[in-house]
């Protein structure tokens, strides 16, 4: 049946009272006031420098977090679309894993510069999809195996992050794990500007997809039947997530869930169709990150939580929580 995959999400959760359209013109808005909350209320008064603070640490901390959740949002839409499955999350094929053993790698050699650890990351998670996709294709694997693949990566970089770490001095296991916990503290213009420029190409890259991926929903065979070139389809969606994952990895470590959750919440909005559902799932995305960073700087002031920690500390409940809303 046509958007079945869809349709089971959504009778997973209780339907919300207002209508898609509705939706619609409220996200948008809300995200706008999440952002200006965050951006006016902080930890410290501004006071005279009120400028120079605005523009050097707290406005590119916040469009950091704005690109991050917009990222891992595309990332993990693309992701559940593609597997079919709405509890896939970025994580999953090692992407992210990937990119934090090239990051903690760096850190262990001492490396410095501004682009060392962001190019590493990047390097290492788009390493860590080549390895996916070669050993995919090597053993003919599908969907569900692609997955299997992932884990086993997910499982040795791990290993191999935590040797790393044990093998360390102090310094290097503070600086890495505390990349590793994920952060929006180290934003920067230089590093933000190019990667949003990406990013964008990326969104506009994933939109010209739209209908591809509501006919994906019906089957690989049905999609075929109408037109889909399948080979062409699966390679680009999973390079697209990968780029995605890398450039929010690369600057702003392990933030986790928001892939997972930010798709859910809007299909609980009423979006089905993906002209609706990516603008969606972007902007719940930012809003989602954004809030997540406002609640970590203030919430125990002036010590300041690891956003990853946050959002897996809200995130794996809910995750949780929607797995066994869809078990019958």
């Amino acid at each position: 049946m046509a958007h079945s995959f869809f349709k089971s999400v959504i009778s997973a959760v209780p339907p919300l009272p207002l209508p898609p359209r509705h939706s619609a013109l409220l996200l948008p808005v809300i995200t706008v006031l999440v952002i200006v909350l965050a951006l006016s209320w902080g930890t410290q008064d501004l006071g005279a420098m009120a400028s120079e603070v605005m523009w050097r640490l707290r406005l590119p901390r916040v469009l950091l977090a704005v690109f991050t959740g917009a990222s891992l949002a595309l990332a993990g839409l693309l992701l559940q679309d593609f597997f079919r499955n709405p509890l896939v999350e970025p994580g999953l094929l090692g992407v992210s894993a990937g990119a934090g053993l090239a990051a903690v790698l760096v850190i262990a050699m001492g490396a410095s510069g501004l682009w060392a650890l962001p190019l590493a990351a990047f390097a290492g998670a788009l390493g860590a999809l080549a390895l996916v996709l070669v050993t995919g294709r090597r053993l003919g694997a599908g969907n569900a195996e692609l997955l299997l693949v992932g884990v086993a990566l997910n499982a040795l970089a791990a290993a191999l992050i935590n040797l790393l770490l044990s093998l360390g001095d102090n310094t290097t296991l503070r600086s890495a794990s505390f990349w590793l916990m994920g952060s929006f503290a180290q934003a920067s213009w230089s590093l933000l500007l190019p990667s949003s420029v990406v990013l964008l190409l990326t969104i506009l890259r994933s939109w010209q997809h739209s209908t591809a991926l509501d006919v994906w929903q019906l089957g690989e065979s049905e999609a075929a039947h109408l037109g889909l070139d399948i080979q062409r389809f699966r390679r680009e969606i999973l390079i697209l997530a990968s780029v995605l994952v890398a450039l929010a990895v690369a600057q702003s470590g392990g933030i986790g869930f928001i892939g997972l959750l930010a798709p859910h919440m809007a299909r609980r909005l009423g979006f089905i169709r993906h002209r609706q559902l990516l603008p969606a799932s972007l902007l719940l995305g930012a809003l989602l990150a954004v809030l997540a960073d406002w609640l970590a700087r203030i919430l125990m002031a002036p010590l300041e939580l690891p956003v990853g920690v946050l959002t897996s500390l809200i995130g794996a409940p809910a995750f949780l929580l929607l797995f066994l809303r869809r078990r019958p």
